[in-house]
């Protein structure tokens, strides 16, 4: 048994050095930080990209809107067919285009072109190298210009798009062309998108830097938490997390000290345990182990004397490792199990118990209906506890009586006897352990820390009243449930 305990703890050590000494690769706080930025850069290259098409159509849409505007215009000037300067129809195509480009302004990154019937090539707007002489250009012109339609090329680095419109008259054929830079009208929606880029990264990495110190302020609880468990694997149960609010992590803080506390009391109760054991058993084991070294095998009479001594001891160990059971389940949370309780019919259950301890004058001193939540049997043998005691310390015919009172939110149950009472010199230590409550008495001093273990178990306490005659020892308890 020594051996595997001896085992279990270095197991236990070897473990515990293990976890402390594991090494953390990745935070919950760089977790939590890397996922808020890649949240944040992924929104706002969503939303840049959404900003972007949005913006390339609108440009898009009014370079159409502009080139069928100024498609239609041309279409219903040649249809008319009259000078607006002269009030006479034109007489050839080349005037047609002439007179339209002379009297229009084309708007911004566009250019009208008129290729006359001669050859050359007229325009409006800004000069455009690129174009103007392009044979890209015109090859362009010519492969639409019968019919007309859409043009689309890319020259000198800009794109560009444009519409052909082919005007007739007098057996003559001339071309109108509109062309848009594309390139040129996208230049302010690109300055747009390399500011918003720049400003984005900013705003990323500002949200970054406040998501990292939000983290780490909120986390705060979980490396304590961390560092707490830690100190508690190398044996220090004292120490316990300061929490703050009312937030989950708050929450999470209190459960944990709450978890300590009751780990602390565990083990607490397991070391008083083994220390109670040894202290008491060292005892009998030296009386046992004693006699039997000194116990003559070829005596008859000496061997039925120790005989009877050994069996003496070990009933009292038995006892005292019974007691001393009890005293370890009283913290557990099924120690009790409360029921509704009638005063009156618990104590004339315990009297008639109680009767088969000793011959005493023994009486119940109780008011009527007093009902309290706690439980029966714990009850029952804390008060036959009580009644052992005074039996030990009274004579015969002497009186116990078993009482009970209550008030607005407690019950009072009390063991009151006649005999010597308790010395004044050891009325303070008397629920202390192994206190006895003389020096001439048989048991191991547990009977009443059993008693007050009970009591504490339902939430109430034990005292020692003042009485004129003997001892009175009452246990106040809780009415309802705790």
């Amino acid at each position: 048994m020594t051996a595997t305990t001896t085992m279990m703890a270095t197991t236990t050590m070897m473990t515990v050095t293990m976890t402390t000494d594991r090494p953390i690769r990745m935070t919950v706080q760089n977790r939590l930080t890397i996922t808020v930025a890649i949240l944040s850069v992924l929104a706002l290259t969503v939303v840049g990209l959404v900003l972007y098409t949005v913006e390339a159509n609108n440009v898009a849409s009014r370079n159409s809107a502009s080139m069928t505007q100024e498609i239609a215009e041309m279409r219903s000037f040649a249809q008319t067919g009259v000078d607006p300067e002269t009030g006479k129809r034109f007489s050839s195509v080349d005037q047609i285009l002439s007179q339209f480009l002379a009297q229009n302004q084309p708007d911004e990154d566009e250019v009208l072109f008129a290729f006359l019937t001669d050859g050359r090539v007229l325009y409006q707007g800004e000069s455009n190298v690129p174009l103007s002489g392009s044979k890209a250009f015109e090859k362009a012109v010519a492969g639409v210009s019968a019919d007309g339609g859409e043009i689309n090329l890319s020259l000198g680095g800009d794109e560009y798009e444009g519409y052909v419109l082919p005007i007739a008259a007098g057996g003559q054929t001339g071309s109108f062309v509109v062309v848009h830079n594309v390139t040129a009208s996208h230049a302010d929606l690109t300055q747009v998108m390399q500011i918003y880029t720049v400003v984005a990264l900013a705003a990323a990495l500002l949200i970054t830097g406040i998501s990292s110190l939000l983290a780490r302020r909120l986390l705060s609880p979980v490396t304590e938490l961390r560092q707490t468990a830690q100190s508690i694997s190398g044996g220090d149960l004292s120490n316990r997390l300061a929490t703050r609010g009312n937030d989950d992590i708050a929450e999470l803080g209190r459960t944990f000290n709450d978890m300590l506390d009751r780990l602390e009391s565990s083990f607490e109760t397991q070391k008083r345990f083994l220390d109670d054991v040894g202290h008491e058993l060292r005892t009998p084991l030296t009386i046992l182990s004693g006699h039997l070294e000194t116990m003559d095998s070829h005596d008859v009479d000496d061997v039925d004397e120790t005989r009877t001594l050994l069996l003496d001891e070990t009933d009292r160990m038995a006892r005292l490792v019974d007691e001393l059971l009890i005293l370890a389940r009283a913290r557990r949370p099924d120690f009790v199990r409360p029921v509704e309780v009638d005063v009156a019919s618990l104590l004339g259950e315990t009297l008639a118990k109680a009767t088969g301890l000793g011959q005493r004058d023994w009486g119940i001193e109780t008011s009527p209906t007093i009902t309290m939540w706690a439980d029966r049997q714990r009850l029952t043998q804390a008060l036959l506890q009580l009644a052992a005691n005074a039996v030990e310390h009274t004579e015969e015919d002497q009186s116990i009586a078993f009482g009970a009172g209550s008030d607005d939110s407690h019950v009072h149950l009390w063991v009151r006897d006649e005999g010597r009472g308790v010395p004044e010199e050891i009325a303070a230590d008397i629920f202390d352990r192994f206190s006895r409550g003389s020096t001439d008495g048989n048991g191991f001093g547990l009977g009443l820390s059993i008693i007050t273990a009970i009591a504490e178990a339902h939430g109430g306490t034990v005292v020692l009243d003042h009485v004129s005659q003997g001892a009175q020892f009452r246990m106040i308890l809780p009415k309802g449930p705790q």
